[in-house]
């Protein structure tokens, strides 16, 4: 749970860098907006859940525009100017293959987050078949995303440039685009930062909250609001965090910091896999491979963080689990976990899902489709 914080403070040092392209701010400025930005985001949350999905899916499909104009006039710069792109590309690797796992753990945090889509499992339909599905295809869209953006961005500019610079997509819109393409590329980066943060907010405090009414987790994450019926104290608190560790910590460590985090958590669940096979089912295609292949990956991401992320996260890892221990005897917060995995519930939750996330506005488009191509 804690290893979202440090995601969440990343995108923190991002909203305060992009604007700082065009109003320069200093300290007490940046402690500021870095606040401004968490809790503005963490009241949209403890203002409700569907606050929050319909703040998300604006910003998701705005955020998307940017990066779709910059791929496409990239790849018409490309077009009109090939010997740039030959002469950016050229050579290939020109620090050669010797920093790939310090560049594995910044490329692995952009992913992490997948995993968060099993956490509504009991309120999906078919979540066997579902949840996978929407999973492959979600990685998918992003890889395709990363993939053209990054060709784009290298092809623009040499990468001993890009080495100096905290805001390349903003750069490389201004060669392209000008300064109307650099600010319109800003503003998406904003978005785009306030998006995902939002979605982080809104995953990790249920996650907390869950941990609270099973009784594994202090009872102050289960406080419910009064009025809004969202677990407001864990937003707060995790609100709180994310905001001290935007102010004492540097932006790279952070990233480092969080991978070794998620890094611990997979190689754990990859371990449960192995033990806790399911000969009788059918269909689990690859379980006898695929977790050691994800225990081999996780083991190089821990190896391929610094020495002091490895010593506080060992460190904050045993301090967790002696909370567990502290908590576990303990017994579940009943009337809230009977209210959390109730039926009735579960379908209100599953209804209001139907009309707040990204999954409507695709459903809609297909429809709309549909029906123009029977006319």
């Amino acid at each position: 749970m804690g290893c979202r914080n440090p995601c969440i403070t990343g995108f923190c040092y991002s909203f305060c860098t992009i604007p700082a392209i065009f109003f320069p701010l200093d300290s007490v400025q940046q402690i500021l907006v870095k606040g401004l930005f968490v809790f503005a985001l963490t009241f949209i949350n403890i203002i409700g859940v569907k606050a929050a999905g319909k703040v998300n899916d604006v910003l998701t499909v705005i955020k998307l525009i940017p990066l779709i104009l910059l791929i496409f006039g990239g790849i018409f710069f490309f077009v009109f100017n090939p010997e740039t792109l030959v002469t950016n590309y050229t050579p290939l690797a020109p620090l050669g293959l010797n920093n790939f796992g310090a560049a594995l753990v910044l490329i692995f945090w952009a992913y992490a987050g997948f995993e968060l889509g099993t956490l509504p499992a009991s309120e999906v339909k078919d979540p066997k078949r579902t949840i996978p599905k929407a999973i492959a295809t979600g990685m998918m869209i992003v890889t395709a995303f990363y993939l053209f953006t990054n060709f784009v961005i290298y092809g623009t500019i040499k990468w001993s440039a890009l080495a100096t610079t905290s805001t390349p997509l903003v750069d490389v819109a201004l060669v392209i685009f000008g300064t109307v393409g650099a600010l319109i590329m800003a503003i998406g980066a904003l978005l785009s930062v306030s998006g995902s943060d939002e979605a982080n907010i809104l995953t990790t405090a249920r996650l907390s909250y869950a941990m609270s009414i099973d009784g594994l987790f202090p009872g102050i994450f289960s406080k419910i609001h009064t009025s809004f019926g969202t677990p407001y104290m864990a937003l707060l608190i995790h609100g709180i965090i994310a905001f001290t560790l935007s102010i004492f910590s540097g932006l790279r460590g952070l990233i480092s910091f969080s991978v070794f985090n998620l890094a611990f958590s997979y190689l754990l669940t990859c371990l449960a896999l192995i033990i806790l096979k399911k000969r009788t089912e059918k269909g689990l295609y690859g379980q006898n491979i695929l977790p050691w292949i994800g225990i081999g990956v996780c083991l190089y991401l821990l190896y391929s963080t610094s020495m002091f992320d490895k010593v506080v996260g060992l460190a904050l890892i045993f301090f967790g689990i002696l909370l567990y221990v502290f908590f576990s005897p303990k017994t579940d917060i009943l009337h809230l976990k009977e209210l959390f995995i109730s039926e009735e519930n579960i379908f209100i939750r599953r209804m209001e899902r139907k009309e707040r996330f990204l999954a409507n506005f695709i459903r809609l488009l297909r429809k709309t489709y549909r029906r123009v191509r029977a006319i």
